[in-house]
């Protein structure tokens, strides 16, 4: 099945956790992170995880940054309890524009 590639714009909830783990005897790195989007009275939590090459981007990410990604949803089971996590395909943070700074 072909995974639906989406853009999300939201705001890092908390600073991002950093790991790494095994996989066919080769060492990955992995960044975790979640995003929160609000709608009106209401809010939207994203798990997000991003691998390898990706992780060193998000070093820079901050509680609050607003932030782009792009990829898609993946669901898994676990335990009898159903996860939904982004996989993060690229990103970056979109820097405020400065009051001074003309459009």
């Amino acid at each position: 099945m072909k995974e639906e590639m989406i853009n999300i714009n939201a705001n890092l909830l908390d600073e991002p956790s950093f790991t790494s783990f095994e996989r066919d005897s080769e060492r990955v790195e992995a960044v975790n992170f979640t995003l929160v989007k609000k709608y009106g009275k209401g809010k939207e939590y994203i798990n997000c995880s991003a691998y390898g090459d990706k992780v060193e981007k998000a070093r820079d990410f901050q509680k609050g940054d607003l932030i782009h990604v792009f990829g898609y949803f993946k669901e898994r089971e676990k335990e009898g309890k159903k996860y939904k996590n982004f996989l993060v395909k690229s990103y970056n943070k979109i820097e405020k524009k400065k009051e001074n700074e003309e459009e």
